[in-house]
């Protein structure tokens, strides 16, 4: 169970190479009626007999699946909290077709028992929709593609890919060894020549890492001058590695390891006294960020929606803002990726119309070609994102500093940094982008 587990901490870090979805000037961008009443192709106040599972004349039933309790301390239940806050948003609002969302099932996988929950859900609670998965195991995700259930979650398991029913919050597409363009310009634009990738001895993250050798060989901005991918999980002492890296002149450090890793090789690098930049691609975290001010201070982290410390909000963010501080959620990264699920799931009831089906719902997902949530993420194309890789690679970047985040390189109304992936040299200048409205 252990080595399960571990090769999970490579999807975490597998952010560092996600890929992003190019803004389009398609009118599908996301299912009509956005939350805030924008023109839709259906009545969402209109009511009529619906025969489907979780569906009754006055409630439409959700429930979800999260690694509650689990061995990395992670705060993976807070993506309930993203989809209750939501739900409260609608539903204040006079919900849809005439009945309210309501999340019915909040259970618990424990890591180890995700496909027994998965298939409760369906079984048991006799769920409309899974929403939202947060786990760190997807094992059940044959049996949510299997049935049809509409299925929303946070994309770090290569199980979302392919199934139409399957909806990440990133898509569905993971490539763990692909070569990407960001972290080769971050290293170029703070001026290291050379860099550190380490991660640990188990397929997963070792295939992360070496998708970030593959990018720097694809777009060689700096010589990767020390590797380490042969780590034991749960590794507390990076004393040798650091001290290679010392010695090999390294400036830039990035891994495929969990919050434990990095905290200890930050731990580390400060110790040794290495002058490099470490790049965190799953570190958005603001406990752990004021808990280790002190070594972690002009760290690099990545997230695929707009920084909560960003100025000018988007819409989809100002609401998130407003509904999770009402409900009494946590602003994080998970009740993020649970605010999404909802976001999704709601405009795809919208799009389905009011003799909404499960088919219906997934099938109206599967036509939008940019769904932003509103500006909070660059954006999603259904018609693509299951099983290919996005033409454009987005995300935004913020450097951690006094025991908080400061957002990087983007510009007012433009958080995102995007790259070409299939561009043969790096730009000078990555494009700045908004998720805009979808």
């Amino acid at each position: 169970m252990s080595k399960r587990i571990a090769t999970l901490v490579a999807l975490l870090a597998l952010v560092a190479a996600a890929c992003g979805n190019a803004e389009t000037d398609s009118s599908r961008n996301g299912g009509g009626d956005a939350p805030t009443g924008t023109a839709s192709p259906s009545d969402p106040t209109r009511k009529v007999p619906v025969d489907q599972p979780g569906v009754t004349d006055t409630e439409i039933r959700v429930g979800g699946v999260a690694s509650v309790s689990n061995p990395l301390g992670g705060n993976y239940g807070d993506a309930f909290d993203g989809v209750r806050a939501y739900f409260e948003m609608v539903n204040s609002r006079g919900g849809i077709y005439g009945r309210q969302l309501k999340l019915v099932a909040e259970r618990d996988d424990q890591v180890a028992n995700n496909q027994q929950q998965v298939q409760a859900l369906i079984s048991q609670d006799k769920v409309f929709a899974i929403l939202p998965v947060a786990t760190l195991l997807f094992t059940g995700a044959d049996v949510a593609a299997t049935s049809g259930t509409p299925t929303f979650g946070w994309t770090i398991n290569p199980e979302w890919a392919g199934p139409p029913n399957l909806f990440g919050d990133r898509g569905g597409e993971l490539c763990f060894n692909c070569p990407a363009p960001m972290v080769p310009w971050l290293a170029k634009d703070t001026g290291a020549t050379k860099i550190g990738v380490l991660a640990y001895n188990v397929p997963q993250s070792k295939e992360c890492a070496e998708g970030i050798i593959a990018s720097f060989r694809r777009w060689p901005t700096a010589e990767v001058a020390f590797q380490d991918l042969a780590l034991s999980y749960g590794v507390t002492d990076f004393s040798v590695q650091v001290s290679k890296m010392k010695q090999a002149g390294v400036q830039f450090v990035t891994t495929c390891m969990d919050l434990n890793g990095v905290t200890n090789l930050a731990r580390e690098i400060d110790k040794q006294q290495l002058d490099a930049v470490q790049y965190m691609p799953n570190a958005y975290n603001a406990d752990l960020a004021r808990q280790f001010a002190d070594i972690l201070d002009g760290s690099l982290v990545l997230t695929w929606f707009v920084p909560f410390e960003v100025q000018d909000q988007p819409e989809g963010m100002r609401n998130y803002f407003e509904w999770i501080d009402k409900t009494g959620g946590a602003r994080s990264e998970l009740s993020m990726s649970g605010w999404l699920a909802a976001d999704l799931f709601y405009r795809g009831l919208v799009a389905a119309g009011p003799e909404f089906t499960q088919k219906k719902v997934v099938d109206a997902i599967n036509s939008f070609e940019h769904w932003t949530a509103d500006g909070a993420i660059p954006g999603v194309d259904w018609t693509i994102a299951h099983d290919q890789r996005s033409p454009v690679s987005c995300g935004a970047i913020s450097k951690i500093s006094n025991g908080g985040f400061v957002p990087q390189y983007g510009e007012p109304g433009r958080p995102f940094i995007c790259f070409d992936v299939e561009a043969d040299q790096l730009p000078d200048q990555p494009e700045r982008k908004a998720g805009e409205k979808g």
